[in-house]
């Protein structure tokens, strides 16, 4: 078993995006699944929700199906049209413990998809990115965690930070540093440490060149 593989099976207790879209039945309706936690989800949908309103939610997942009653915390119009669609926050009111192991299970694969696809697109930066500017050649980004902000710097010291953050070819993608820079700030301390071994392995790449 890998290390990353072995970190993503830790809890995993930060709100997790799915990459591929989930359909959830949302009450008498249905929607999406925008995002997961352990103590509710949002979901993108086309029928109105009331604030306080008790609703049923449901989704399957890999042949199982998670069942939750939830409390509607806030609804917003996100797109008018027909349909209309909204976004609704839920919290889960009544969770068995199979369900909550199931939903457990199914944040924690989603979580290892993240991982695995930052993995993935940060050993294709060095192929994939161009170089806008001549003067970033040989050049990197300093990226410093400081509480819940990013300092960012450009450097030609490849080293990380002496404290929490690290240090990319700066000729990353502008998406490609939010997403790593989101991905560090919600991760544990061992997925921390394994994203630093890949940040470490990319700059070795790059300053070859």
């Amino acid at each position: 078993m890998s290390a990353m593989e072995t970190t993503v099976e830790r809890r995993v207790s930060d709100r997790v995006r799915p990459a591929t879209p989930i359909h959830v039945t949302f009450g008498r309706g249905g929607g999406s699944v925008v995002d997961l936690s352990p103590g509710g989800m949002r979901v993108r949908h086309t029928v109105a929700a009331m604030r306080g309103a008790e609703v049923r939610v449901s989704f399957e997942w890999e042949k199982e199906r998670f069942v939750a009653a939830a409390v509607v915390l806030a609804s917003r119009v996100t797109a008018l049209g027909t349909p209309t669609m909204f976004d609704t926050r839920l919290r889960f009111a009544r969770l068995t413990p199979r369900m909550s192991e199931l939903l457990q299970r199914v944040m924690t694969a989603i979580h290892s998809s993240e991982l695995r696809r930052w993995i993935a697109n940060m050993r294709g930066w060095s192929d994939e990115s161009v170089v806008a500017n001549n003067e970033r050649d040989g050049a990197f980004l300093r990226c410093r965690l400081v509480g819940r902000t990013w300092k960012t710097t450009w450097t030609h010291d490849p080293s990380h930070p002496p404290a929490n953050g690290f240090t990319v070819p700066a000729t990353i993608s502008k998406l490609d540093l939010e997403t790593l820079c989101d991905t560090y700030l919600n991760a544990n301390a061992d997925e921390r440490h394994l994203m630093q071994l890949m940040a470490e392995e990319a700059v070795r790449e790059a300053s070859v060149f």
